[in-house]
């Protein structure tokens, strides 16, 4: 018969890392206007964004949108800085140049548009 009143060293747990939620259309404006204040608009089926960078460049907004592709979400930084929010809103509407998409999860490793510590330092040729 077993002694249930003896006790057993119980058995280590092994720490599983937590996977990350992958981002999704419906929930990347929200989080954008969290992590920066951005604005955003739900068009069609993209996520249109304006945040302001003044930590990068002063007295400018930068512009981007997402959309679904398979089953990434694909992010399109459009390639200017605008002087105001409206002059960046509007290159959105008339689907101004952007820099080739890229997933969100190689995006949002590299970006500088929720950084507000990121700093450019200019240099003078």
């Amino acid at each position: 018969m077993e002694n249930l009143m003896e006790t057993q060293k119980p058995e280590p747990l092994t720490p599983q890392k937590k996977k990350p939620k992958k981002m999704i259309l419906a929930a990347f404006g929200p989080w954008i206007e969290e992590k920066c204040g951005a604005e955003y608009m739900i068009r069609d089926e993209r996520v249109d964004c304006v945040a302001n960078i003044d930590h990068i460049e002063p007295g400018r907004f930068a512009a981007l949108y997402v959309m679904q592709s398979n089953d990434d979400l694909e992010v399109f930084e459009l390639s200017n800085y605008y002087p105001s929010r409206t002059e960046a809103w509007e290159a959105l509407q008339h689907d101004a140049d952007t820099y080739p998409p890229e997933i969100f999860e190689d995006w949002v490793k590299q970006q500088y548009i929720t950084d507000k510590s990121a700093t450019v330092e200019r240099l003078e040729l």
